[in-house]
């Protein structure tokens, strides 16, 4: 039985195969976070892990499609895995 799409995912793959750009946040502690962006999400993974060495707290950044008008969606390995089952 092939594995089942779960319709949140699917909104989010969505997105994330319309993003205009991507946001990349790690938190520094107490209400402070290390920011950038990325124009790909290939890019913004580099980006990350960038901020995670230089950042060098433990935590990992997350990365954030954002779409033209503004809408959002975290980028997780189930919404990957959504992309990847609604391409092929």
């Amino acid at each position: 039985m092939a594995a089942r799409l779960h319709p949140a995912d699917a909104a989010e793959a969505a997105i994330i195969s319309r993003a205009d750009h991507f946001a990349i946040a790690l938190f520094r502690g107490t209400g402070v976070y290390a920011r950038a962006t990325a124009p790909t999400l290939p890019v913004a993974r580099i980006v990350a892990a960038e901020l995670e060495n230089e950042i060098a707290n433990g935590r990992r950044a997350l990365i954030y499609a954002v779409t033209a008008e503004g809408r959002s969606a975290l980028v997780t390995r189930n919404s990957l895995k959504a992309m990847e089952m609604i391409n092929g």
